[in-house]
């Protein structure tokens, strides 16, 4: 399996309503985007995991349910969040799926 290395990494916070986070990474040549906003509410929060297709587009490989990690995450109006600390974990989780998916 290829080793995921990191390209580039964001994080933001949008008290009191929302923090975000996304990486980039190459695997074996191709361009995986895991791209995460916690919103206040777990209907408006999204965990995706994308690929860069061949026509410079992202294209959705795998997701991860809001339910499944929302309640697990600070709320967005915390003090002191770590938008990062929050949520890299949950990259972490789909970028090891976009590893499995793709060839």
């Amino acid at each position: 399996m290829p080793t995921p290395v990191t390209i580039d990494e964001t994080a933001g916070c949008a008290r009191p309503h929302s923090y975000t986070y996304t990486r980039v990474v190459d695997l074996a040549g191709r361009r995986v985007r895991a791209r995460i906003r916690r919103d206040y509410y777990a209907f408006q929060s999204h965990a995706v995991a994308e690929v860069l297709s061949d026509a410079l587009t992202w294209t959705h490989l795998t997701q991860v349910e809001a339910d499944d990690w929302h309640g697990a995450t600070a709320e967005p109006h915390a003090r002191s969040l770590d938008a990062r600390a929050e949520l890299a974990p949950l990259a972490d989780r789909l970028i090891e799926r976009a590893v499995a998916i793709l060839p």
